[in-house]
């Protein structure tokens, strides 16, 4: 691990799902207004991550259930879609540019897992895209 900040535009902002900011909150806000949350935050969900056109109001469904107010942090699995893995994998990049804020990684969490030898890294290839496009974790701002 580098010293050196490397980021990474989310790829698919504009196709699958707004690149406007205000758009995109807009859009996650209304389909977040239309769910109820249990009666209990969730401590893990697991949720759909296709473009938001396919999958956004049924994933908000899963992504109400997060907490903002007691949620320290988040962790995202997904498919690599492009990529060959032999196990799980921890991104190569530290802050991942999304439509409405920098969604900035947990470098002391991704050195303490790193350090089990359980973890690969994955690195960018021009014109991979991010599977997990981070749906509705931008309403659970650091």
């Amino acid at each position: 691990m580098s010293n050196q900040v490397v980021c990474q535009e989310v790829s698919h902002a504009g196709s699958w799902y707004s690149a406007s900011g205000p758009q995109l909150n807009a859009q996650l806000e209304g389909w977040l207004s239309q769910v109820q949350s249990t009666k209990r935050p969730a401590r893990a969900i697991i949720a759909l991550h296709a473009g938001y056109t396919y999958c956004g109001s049924c994933a908000t469904h899963a992504y109400k259930q997060v907490d903002p107010s007691i949620t320290q942090r988040i962790f995202t699995l997904g498919p690599s879609h492009h990529v060959s893995l032999s196990q799980c994998a921890l991104s190569s990049v530290d802050i991942y540019r999304t439509s409405l804020y920098h969604l900035h990684i947990d470098q002391k969490i991704y050195r303490e897992l790193w350090k089990t030898g359980m973890f690969e890294r994955m690195f960018l290839r021009p014109n991979t895209n991010i599977a997990l496009k981070c749906i509705c974790l931008t309403q659970v701002k650091p």
